[in-house]
């Protein structure tokens, strides 16, 4: 139930969710990630997650920032 919780080696629990104190930086594509996002989404504008989580790994990105990438495209694509 409590799985959103770990506990680290020196005792205290970090939550392993979303942290709205935490600090992001914006991550910018760059062009080698941007040519390779391009050519799979001119394959399949809306990918699976399985095919996301594969091109988060080979661009060392999060599937989360691959989905994002997408659904901005799509919508840019629509204009």
């Amino acid at each position: 139930m409590f799985d959103a919780f770990h506990q680290s080696p020196h005792g205290e629990f970090k939550p392993t969710f979303y942290n709205p104190f935490e600090v992001k930086h914006r991550r910018r594509t760059s062009r080698q990630q941007l040519k390779v996002l391009e050519k799979a989404f001119n394959e399949n504008p809306k990918p699976h997650a399985a095919v996301r989580q594969a091109l988060a790994l080979k661009l060392n990105m999060t599937p989360r920032g691959v989905q994002v990438w997408f659904q901005n495209r799509r919508a840019k694509a629509k204009k």
